[in-house]
């Protein structure tokens, strides 16, 4: 066979094979994309949820309220503890989620309604907590005055009580203001402490009895 034919077929056969090469990592390569997509799809990433405080952050003792079994008063408190994070928001966030574990005490109840999340919270400059509730916390709500004034007042004075640097706080529902809770209690301006309906009484009052 004439050289000039070998080195031909040669060239050609090496030109072949770098192609198939090519070919066959361009297939595996769009395989794995497909594979990972569909396994993205049936297993979607999830971040880490973000720690609501330190190891090092020490413990602060709060009063987190609930309706009371007797309903006189309304709410009682029940002591807990928190972890005293640098931020003002996981502060709150912790209050919040006592309030969505429910008590531990026989003589109190849960106040948050069955599969209330809490969405979203903001606290502004001028000292209001907008906090986004689920749409579960009025779905899943009995109704009446005295359980949305509990489930209302629970949450307002779990975190006006215990962090002084929240002053109001305005209760929002899936992502937009409601009039009401579940009918009666109205919703639309932010609201202050209140422990008139507890078994607590205000610090200024029990500093002065205390002198």
């Amino acid at each position: 066979m004439p050289r000039h034919i070998t080195i031909g077929l040669i060239t050609l056969g090496v030109g072949f094979a770098v192609a198939l090469g090519f070919f066959v990592d361009v297939v595996g390569r769009v395989q794995s994309l497909m594979k990972n997509d569909h396994e993205s799809a049936e297993n979607p990433f999830k971040a880490p949820a973000k720690p609501l405080y330190a190891p090092t952050d020490p413990p602060l003792n709060v009063k987190i309220f609930f309706p009371a079994e007797s309903g006189d008063p309304i709410l009682a408190a029940e002591d807990q503890t928190i972890f005293k994070s640098g931020e003002l928001g996981n502060r709150a966030k912790q209050i919040l989620q006592k309030l969505q574990e429910g008590p531990h005490a026989d003589k109190m109840f849960p106040s948050l309604p069955k599969d209330t999340k809490v969405q979203d919270l903001f606290i502004s400059e001028q000292g209001t907590a907008f906090i986004d509730f689920s749409d579960a916390i009025a779905t899943n709500h009995p109704g009446g005055v005295l359980n949305e004034l509990a489930t209302i007042y629970s949450i307002v004075d779990s975190l006006t009580y215990n962090l002084p640097e929240i002053k109001q706080v305005k209760i929002l529902i899936g992502g937009v203001e409601k009039e009401t809770l579940a009918g009666h209690c109205l919703l639309l301006l932010p609201l202050d402490m209140d422990l008139s309906i507890t078994n607590v009484m205000p610090r200024e009052e029990k500093t002065a009895l205390l002198r």
